[in-house]
């Protein structure tokens, strides 16, 4: 649970702690009101041991609180002329009241402790009659106020719960986050690995040097990937570390994203109209995921094609598109198994307010994607609607 949850105010401390502390106040008032006698003194010791009880985190059942916290002080009243053991008997039914265990023994604890005063004054109604209707109203009092008690614990206990939930379903999220930024990058670094062994293997015994240059490029290819997954990795230390952690790329690494996997051989250019470093941080690292997972998808899906990455910025919106022709080359068998990438690139584009469509075009296919330059739309228009 969250160190940070909501507290109440009625919870454990008013009803293990504050309502002893004020029967024993109360207590202290009925001996200081009424003449000492043995009958007295065992009366408000037993009216006490419920009390007792609960200050030392023992659960007292409420019919014991109706007998002993509001029957035992009325019996006092009566018997003793000691009307400061009504105090005892009012926090009894705020105690039940606030507690909720049992209606019933709230109801019987009211009509008990109301009760008491007209007892009391039966043999004397005209001067009495007045007592009687001050300390009914104080009843009623007592039990709404134990009431306001109990539902404010029940707000704070469902708030708490509302918390752990949201916190469980952040938890979750960041996972996927990190799951898809993983995905994207060991997807992509291992296709330029690939590429480049390819390149290699195939120029091994008539050009050595091309050979070295391909491996050259593959090692620096999966250095970087275990960097990135590294930082991304990162991201789950303690907060006072993050600031050791590599920055993410942005939209202005798109252009080195695609020489990196032209170098490697895959037939790619970009097309880039505008100042890609004016983009937000979180809508380039969005754009950069969707051109990573799309030319990682060519590769498996079309290896060979030529591709034509384009980053456009209009006006308010950042345009990025991705399309290549028909395959050159076989693909691997494990092409045709699905993937998340889709997936990935449509919920990456949407949490910043974007939108994304891929399917054939002509006899190749092509990835767009549109977002708000301004983070300020994302969160107006979370339908990412332009």
């Amino acid at each position: 649970m969250n160190d940070e949850a909501p507290r109440s105010w009625g919870g454990t401390f008013a009803l293990s702690l504050a309502f002893p502390a004020a029967a024993l106040v109360a207590a202290a008032l009925v001996f200081a009101t009424s003449s000492f006698e043995a009958g007295l003194v065992f009366g408000v010791i037993a009216a006490l041991v419920p009390w007792a009880l609960i200050a030392g985190d023992i659960r007292v059942p409420p019919w014991i609180m109706v007998v002993a916290g509001v029957g035992i002080p009325g019996a006092v009243v009566i018997v003793y002329d000691a009307a400061g053991a009504n105090f005892l008997a009012l926090l009894a039914v705020a105690w039940l009241a606030a507690s909720g265990e049992s209606l019933a023994a709230e109801v019987v604890a009211a009509v008990g402790t109301i009760a008491i005063p007209i007892v009391y004054a039966v043999g004397d109604w005209d001067e009495e009659g007045e007592a009687v209707v001050y300390f009914g109203t104080g009843v009623l009092i007592t039990w709404f106020i134990g009431r306001i008690i109990r539902r404010e614990r029940e707000l704070v206990a469902a708030l708490t719960e509302a918390q752990d939930r949201l916190q469980l379903a952040a938890t979750a999220a960041e996972r996927q986050r990190i799951a898809r930024d993983v995905h994207d990058v060991v997807g992509h670094s291992l296709t330029v690995m690939l590429l480049n062994v390819t390149g290699a293997r195939r120029v091994l015994d008539s050009d050595p040097a091309a050979a070295a240059d391909a491996l050259d490029r593959a090692e620096q290819a999966g250095r970087g990937s275990l960097q990135s997954v590294r930082a991304i990795v990162g991201l789950l230390h303690s907060p006072d570390e993050a600031g050791t952690q590599s920055p993410q790329p942005g939209a202005a690494d798109i252009v080195d994203l695609v020489d990196t996997a032209a170098a490697a051989g895959q037939p790619v250019r970009a097309e880039v109209l505008g100042d890609l470093r004016a983009v937000d941080p979180y809508t380039g690292l969005a754009a950069y995921r969707l051109v990573q997972e799309a030319l990682a998808n060519v590769e498996h899906h079309a290896p060979g094609s030529d591709v034509v990455v384009r980053v456009v910025m209009n006006g308010a919106r950042l345009s990025v598109s991705v399309r290549n022709g028909p395959a050159r080359r076989t693909s691997p068998p494990t092409a045709g198994r699905g993937g998340t990438g889709l997936d990935g690139m449509h919920q990456r584009v949407a949490a910043v307010g974007g939108t994304v469509s891929a399917g054939p075009e002509g006899d190749g296919w092509v990835v767009e994607g549109s977002m708000p330059l301004d983070r300020t739309e994302a969160i107006a228009r979370p339908d990412g609607r332009a």
